[in-house]
């Protein structure tokens, strides 16, 4: 397939999924002169919206929140795929024309990610296949390196313009079981210092604060049992309604923001 033909097929593409993607509703009715958002969310199961069975996730429900906020009709591209690692979003941002273009072409840009580097690694010490904590000092390195690298090429698709830049630190569901096990001195700050790496982003991005949400202090953390699925591990709807939120109470301010301004 020559490169102009696979390039008009990745844009047919971006097109596609912004058509059909769910617009969010405003609140206030909109006119021909209403501002057209595009809202592109990136991440994980949580951006998918695994076990919401009421609104979709907390990327639907910001979208909606966004459209009602702004009196924009917002164009909703949920790129987050269940199970994906710092990595795998990474590989994609650089790989990806969908995910590129998409990017590119967007106002407002959300992402999630690091859940799953650190819950692999904590299962591989529960497991004895550490190497003590060999394994979760290896894999905060890797998440700050490739957070890094994963903020920088957002940054550059979107090319200097103003954006919204909205991302998120992580809760931590094993509260209750880590106690009981006396793992919990041991695995906590693994997850404090990952999180210490995504608030000390800069470069224009806004992050909400759901680990004080869902778990209050570092000190003595709460379990977030009434905001968690079935599993135990993913959001409820209560739990994705209070990320969404979370990310409202930041507000929609865009950055204009360049590669050289990220470290």
């Amino acid at each position: 397939m020559r490169p102009l033909t696979r390039m008009v097929l990745f844009l047919l593409v971006v097109v596609a999924l912004t058509m059909f993607a769910p617009t969010a509703p405003a609140q206030a009715a909109t006119t021909a002169s209403s501002p057209r958002i595009t809202y592109v969310a990136l991440g994980d199961s949580l951006g998918f919206g695994l076990w919401d069975f009421s609104r979709g996730g907390y990327v639907y429900r910001y979208a909606a929140m966004l459209a009602a906020d702004t009196g924009a009709t917002v164009s909703l591209i949920n790129l987050s795929v269940p199970g994906w690692t710092s990595s795998d979003l990474l590989k994609a941002l650089r790989t990806s024309w969908t995910f590129r273009l998409s990017v590119a072409s967007a106002q407002v840009v959300t992402w999630d990610i690091g859940g799953n580097d650190l819950l692999r690694a904590r299962d591989r010490y529960i497991a004895g296949t550490c190497g003590g904590t060999a394994c979760l000092e290896e894999a905060v390195a890797t998440f700050e390196t490739n957070w890094k690298a994963i903020v920088w090429e957002i940054v550059r698709l979107r090319g200097g313009r103003p954006t919204v830049y909205r991302t998120m630190d992580l809760y931590y569901p094993f509260v209750a079981q880590d106690a009981a096990s006396e793992r919990l001195p041991v695995l906590l700050p693994y997850l404090r210092e990952a999180n210490a790496i995504i608030n000390s982003t800069g470069c224009g991005v806004e992050t909400a604060q759901v680990y004080q949400a869902f778990n209050g202090s570092y000190t003595d953390p709460l379990q977030p049992s009434q905001y968690l699925s079935f599993d135990g591990y993913h959001p409820n709807s209560a739990g994705h309604a209070v990320i969404a939120r979370q990310l409202r109470t930041l507000g929609y301010e865009p950055a204009v923001a360049t590669p050289v301004m990220c470290p």
